[in-house]
C-alpha cells in the first residue's frame, strides 16, 4: 500500500533520494527506454531539416498568438496624475468595472487612428 507524503518544494530539494528510491528510478528509466515508440499518425517523426523550417507561433500566426498569449506585447503603462472634468470621470465610471482601462482605449484610438 503506497503512502503520499506532503511536503514543501524546499524539504522536496533539500532531502535526499533513499537508495530504494533510485533503484526505482533507475528500473523506470531502463524499462521505458526498451518500450517501443509507435509512430503516431497525427505527429509524424521530422528530419532535422523539416525541424530547421519551423518558425515561431508568433511570427507565422500573430493574431492566434496574441489570442493565446494577451498578455504579451502590451504596451508598458505609466502611472501618473492628471485632471479630468467631474462629467466626464463619471460618465467613465458608470460604465462599471474597468474604466481606466477604457479611458486609456479612448486616447489610444484618438492617438493612434
Amino acid at each position: 500500500m503506497s503512502t503520499i507524503v506532503t511536503m514543501t518544494l524546499e524539504e522536496v530539494i533539500n532531502t535526499p533520494l533513499t537508495e530504494n528510491e533510485i533503484q526505482t528510478i533507475r528500473m523506470a528509466s531502463a524499462k521505458s527506454k526498451s518500450v517501443q515508440t509507435a509512430v503516431d499518425p497525427d505527429c509524424p517523426v521530422q528530419t532535422k531539416e523539416e525541424l530547421a523550417e519551423f518558425r515561431p507561433l508568433k511570427d507565422v500566426k500573430p493574431e492566434l498568438f496574441a489570442k493565446l498569449h494577451p498578455n504579451q506585447n502590451k504596451p508598458d503603462k505609466t502611472e501618473i496624475s492628471m485632471r479630468i472634468d467631474t462629467d466626464v470621470l463619471e460618465w467613465f465610471k458608470s460604465q462599471g468595472k474597468g474604466y481606466q482601462t477604457k479611458m486609456n482605449a479612448v486616447l489610444r484610438q484618438y492617438a493612434f487612428h
